[in-house]
């Protein structure tokens, strides 16, 4: 039976926004002249066009799809596909201009290395495996290049396992007693029919 909660307990028990905390957290030390803040979700072309959302250097870190992924032992994992999207522009560095896509191919490869560091990559959070799937492509049209900035985005998925519960468990019914007329029980576990 689920109970009644209030917001404030759901955001407490809310492990996707642990998660996403926990990205964000550890990778603005990481990158300390990039900022790193969430986005809310996808990025659409749109978004990408009103530059003014984006300030590059940037990543932004969110999460496009996450699921419940069941066990048998009565646990549930939450599956999840996070993104981070880097938004560069042309800027120059030790008096050299340096192109945008460098400056993300740079950032993107970053990323590649924090996920592929087997501590860095569990964002110091419990119970959470290890990324699988990593990749990282391009994210603009010819229109956003045009307007001075590249977009990519680097994808991957990560388990955190153990949360609890599954949120679908249903109660345990107990066994149906066998009764004869006289309502004393009859021993059914010969397997013999009633």
């Amino acid at each position: 039976m689920i109970a009644p909660a209030t917001i404030p307990q759901r955001l407490e028990r809310a492990a996707l926004v642990r998660f996403l905390n926990a990205v964000e957290a550890a990778l603005k030390p990481l990158f300390p002249d990039v900022t790193v803040r969430q986005h809310p979700g996808r990025i659409d072309v749109s978004d990408i066009i009103d530059k003014d959302i984006f300030n590059p250097p940037m990543i932004a870190v969110s999460a496009s799809r996450w699921k419940l992924d069941g066990d048998l032992d009565g646990s549930w994992s939450l599956a999840i596909e996070p993104v981070a999207y880097i938004v560069t522009e042309d800027a120059a560095f030790g008096g050299k201009l340096v192109r945008r896509q460098e400056i993300a191919h740079a950032l993107s490869q970053g990323l590649l290395e924090v996920l592929g560091d087997l501590n860095a990559h569990r964002w110091g959070l419990q119970s959470i495996g290890s990324p699988k799937k990593v990749e990282v492509r391009p994210l603009f049209t010819s229109e956003t290049f045009a307007k001075g900035a590249a977009y990519y985005v680097v994808t991957w998925e990560q388990t955190l396992s153990n949360i609890g519960a599954s949120p679908l468990a249903r109660p345990v019914i107990a066994e149906p007693q066998f009764v004869d007329f006289d309502g004393e029980p009859i021993d059914v576990s010969d397997g013999a029919p009633v």
